[in-house]
């Protein structure tokens, strides 16, 4: 109950640290909301008794209000009044709920925005031992649910206000039937408080259960051309519905419990009403007009009796899922990049790491005691068998891995890590397996940043990929997700055309013209071999003739 607690807290502080304005104006507006709706319960008494006998007194209340005079007070004075509370509470309920939502989709925008940003700057190592699927559930359903949650939040807050609203209008109406009615909703919250201890469970089921169906929608979408080719079609269904199956059952057991408490609640509210009707009719005798005041108020009090209890209900299960959230957010801001301020500029003398080690966790050292000097303006090649730690090198070169001992240094100078982010910006690195997103080539070439059509087109020449030319839409031609529409050979001059335009001067190939025919990788070594005046210029290849373009080869072995 206690983290229960400490999560509510923990999310009512995120929400007014978020809009603090916004709120103020919300609550604002809830009480000027909350004051009208009592004023115009309370003038339905003058209102009736008006309608029913002009010469009747008007009530207590209503008689002691300075400067009220009965002559003056008629059907005709009251009913316009009366519309002009109506109308003012109609306007203040329609900028309330504006403010309302303008709060909740801020707040879920922001929270989505947080998270985005903590996995765009959290480090490589948290990125590679990163759950995809779990993230893809958080930026998406999990989100979606903290924005109920604030949904939530509000109403309750205006249940409360106008609850507190009603029971001043009873005290002046019927006091009695105001204290019975407390008494009996106490013990009806009472009997159902274990709803509230078991709804926080089925919150965190349903995270988990939502985690587990994305979990087998993303491992069929990245093993999909496997799953065709081998017919594994069937099991893949079956786990699918496995996993929906969980989900479903996790939302019938709570809509169940919840439905069958609301059920109860009305029932007794039915109960207290009737018994109130008969208490003030024949006990209190209390006038037609008191009467069917007590009647309307106590006939939308219960109801929100219940819906306070509910939303605080759904509330505590949604809440898992906020706390899910910031506990990504606060594991991916360790070691965070984003405020890297250091600004540094490309070394003008040498490239090198200085006796580097590394060691990925629980195996045996790859990299130990390990120094290599990179040739500036030139191509240096790293060879060698799978697992002997190229990859490994060029991603500590490019400070995604931050090695155990030793340092990249520049120009003699140790890389410190406030400038990572800084030596990035100077890096094209192309991975052994070609990124393309779901657009044009233009776009996948541009990644967002401004060079002309000319330039493009220069670019695609000297990565040999004239094909575009011969596409229908050239350079709009769509190449679909993950470049499906293209061969492995095309996406990789398309990949390495995106690197070399933007003229950085450390440009990194790992693999990158592996399912390039030996032609067409001698024709873009020779072009590679041309830039060699503008940038360095690190190539990892298991290709024969790489080493015949390379201005050094570096052979890595595990006997170091």
């Amino acid at each position: 109950m206690s983290a229960t607690l400490s999560s509510v807290k923990g999310y009512l502080a995120s929400l007014w640290q978020t809009v603090p304005k916004l709120l103020l104006l919300a609550f604002g507006l809830l009480l000027l909301g909350s004051f009208t709706e009592g004023i115009g319960i309370l003038m339905l008494v003058p209102v009736v008794n008006l309608m029913s006998d002009p010469s009747q007194t008007l009530p207590p209340w209503l008689a002691s209000l300075p400067g009220v005079d009965r002559e003056l007070i008629s059907l005709k004075v009251m009913l316009p009044f009366f519309l002009i509370l109506l109308l003012t509470r109609s306007a203040l309920v329609y900028w309330r709920e504006m403010a309302m939502t303008r709060i909740r989709l801020h707040t879920t925008d922001e929270l989505r925005k947080t998270l985005f940003e903590s996995m765009l700057y959290s480090t490589w190592s948290q990125r590679i031992n990163s759950q995809q699927h779990q993230e893809l559930e958080q930026l998406t359903n999990g989100v979606n649910r903290v924005g109920m949650a604030t949904f939530y939040i509000l109403k309750m807050l205006t249940t409360v206000i106008l609850l507190v609203v009603y029971a001043a209008v009873s005290i002046l109406v019927a006091p009695l039937a105001l204290l019975i009615a407390c008494v009996v909703g106490a013990m009806v919250l009472l009997m159902f408080r274990r709803i509230f201890k078991q709804a926080a469970a089925f919150g965190m089921g349903l995270t988990n259960s939502n985690k587990q169906l994305y979990q087998r929608v993303m491992f069929f979408l990245n093993g999909m051309k496997t799953v065709k080719a081998c017919a594994y079609e069937p099991q893949q269904l079956a786990a699918f519905v496995t996993s929906q199956q969980e989900l479903r059952e996790n939302q019938q057991v709570y809509q169940h419990k919840t439905a069958l408490q609301q059920l109860a609640f009305q029932g007794v509210s039915a109960s207290l009403l009737c018994l109130l009707v008969y208490l003030g009719f024949e006990v209190w005798q209390l006038g037609v007009a008191e009467l069917g005041v007590l009647i309307v108020m106590f006939s939308r009090m219960m109801p929100m009796l219940s819906d306070l209890q509910g939303n605080a209900q759904r509330l505590l299960h949604m809440l898992p899922a906020f706390s899910d959230i910031e506990h990504a957010i606060a594991s991916n801001r360790q070691g965070y990049e984003a405020d890297q301020a250091s600004q540094i500029t490309f070394p003008q003398a040498s490239l090198a790491l200085d006796n580097v080690s590394f060691a990925y966790q629980g195996r045996e050292p790859l990299l130990k005691n390990r120094t290599i000097e990179f040739p500036l303006n030139k191509i240096t090649l790293l060879k060698g068998l799978s697992g002997q730690g190229k990859t490994t090198v060029i991603d500590i070169l490019a400070t995604l891995l931050t090695p155990s001992e030793g340092a990249v240094m520049l120009d003699g100078v140790p890389l410190s890590v406030s400038a990572h982010h800084s030596w990035r910006r100077q890096i094209s690195y192309l991975s052994q397996e070609p990124f393309l997103f779901e657009g044009s080539i233009r776009e996948n070439i541009l990644w967002g940043e401004g060079y002309s059509d000319d330039e493009i087109w220069q670019t695609l020449q000297l990565c040999c990929a004239d094909f575009v030319a011969d596409l229908p839409l050239k350079l709009d031609t769509a190449v679909g997700e993950r470049g499906v529409q293209l061969s492995g050979g095309q996406r990789q001059r398309l990949v390495l055309a995106r690197a070399l335009i933007r003229k950085r001067p450390l440009l990194i190939l790992d693999e990158a013209t592996n399912a390039l025919d030996s032609e067409t990788e001698k024709q873009i070594f020779l072009k590679l071999q041309q830039q060699r005046h503008v940038m360095t210029i690190v190539l990892v290849s298991h290709s024969e003739q790489a080493e015949a373009f390379a201005d050094k080869s570096i052979s890595l072995s595990v006997a170091f």
